[in-house]
Formats: structure tokens, sequence, C-alpha cells
């Protein structure tokens, strides 16, 4: 996929999107294709040595940072035209350290990128991104009351947390990574979501449609 001068295309909701597998090498194709032809980007880790595979850490922050990127937040998730985007972590200070390397110094839409760990449920509704490890499993019904409302994407590798309210949920399918996109939980957020990342995919719902308010 070619991205040197595509500009996010978003669409409705309810478009149908195509379900596609990522495997851990086309993943890498996307990265570079994506960081090196429109986002300018070079994360020193990845590139340095092509024999030093990037840590999982490293392609989630990647992910996340590429989430932001094609994601469209409306604007009263700013306090004011200036504020920048805020990536958190949920407790995870190892994480939180990669994810500020990977997005040191970058812009989307001429916002700045922060990177903040939180440790309280009810401090996410800040932030524009929250990733919530599987360690947090246990947490996840608490984290998503807490986000009832707001306009945060909640990305998590906690198997079933997209179907269970999260918008965005990492997993491994035939050694492939891959992530699902909850469309619900898309739409309650208020978020505009661009339909290259939404083809890259797997488009889910709630698991009891319009469970949660």
């Amino acid at each position: 996929m070619n991205l040197r001068n595509a500009a996010p295309n978003y669409r409705p909701l309810g478009a149908i999107a195509i379900s596609r597998s990522v495997s851990v090498p086309a993943f890498r194709l996307f990265f570079f294709q994506v960081i090196l032809f429109s986002f300018a980007y070079a994360l020193p880790t990845v590139l340095s040595a092509q024999a030093k595979p990037p840590s999982e850490y490293e392609l989630k922050a990647a992910f996340l940072f590429n989430f932001a990127k094609f994601i469209e937040w409306p604007p009263a998730a700013y306090p004011d035209p200036r504020s920048p985007i805020v990536l958190c972590t949920f407790d995870d200070d190892a994480f939180r350290a990669i994810l500020a390397e990977v997005v040191r110094a970058k812009v989307i839409n001429g916002r700045e990128l922060v990177v903040r760990r939180m440790t309280k449920a009810e401090a996410l509704s800040s932030c524009q991104v929250v990733f919530v490890g599987a360690a947090e499993g246990k947490r996840l019904p608490e984290l998503l009351d807490a986000l009832k409302g707001a306009t945060t994407l909640l990305v998590s590798d906690i198997p079933g947390s997209a179907e269970r309210g999260g918008g965005i949920e990492f997993f491994v399918e035939d050694s492939k990574m891959r992530f699902s996109i909850n469309l619900d939980a898309v739409q309650r957020a208020h978020l505009a979501i661009s339909s290259k990342l939404l083809s890259l995919a797997k488009i889910v719902h709630d698991q009891i449609h319009g469970e949660r308010s």
C-alpha cells in the first residue's frame, strides 16, 4: 500500500470494510511505507539494524502512532485549538517510555503528541488514545465505564476487549499480528476513522448490539 500522496480518507461508519490479515512482514512493509513516505519518520531501533526485529512494544507503539494519524477527533475532544494529542498508557511505564520515543517531536494535523502514564481510571478521559495491556484484563469493565461519554480511543491486547466495548484490539491469529476495530465503540466516541485504517482491520461490533450507552 503506497501512502506517499494519500490523505486520510474518511467514510461513514456504516460502510463495509475489508477484513485483512496483517502478518508481521506485511505490517513491517506497511510500517515502512507509512513512516518513510507519508510521515517522514524514522524509528532508529527498527531501521538501524535489519537483523534485529522490532520488539512487540515497538510494533504496538508504531501502530498507535499510525492510529492517531488516521483517526480524527471532534473539536470538543481538545481543551483548545493548540492542545496536543495525548497518548496514554494505563499503569505501564515501560511501554510509555517506548511510545514516547516513537512519537518524539512528531506532529499530526498541527498538534504535538505527548505521552502520559495514567494510574487512575477517572483520568483516562483526558487522553485521545489510551493503551491498556493484557495485565489489566480484570479492570477492563471499570476502565470502559470510566470512558462512557468520552472521546477517547481505548486500544488493548486484552482478548475480546473490542467486542466488550473497546475501540481497537491487537490479537494474533495463525501466527499473524492483526487488529480489530469496534465500529460501535468508535461511533460512541464520535471519532472519524480513515477507510485506509478500516481496510487493514477485522471489523467487529459490541457482543450485544447497543448494550453500552
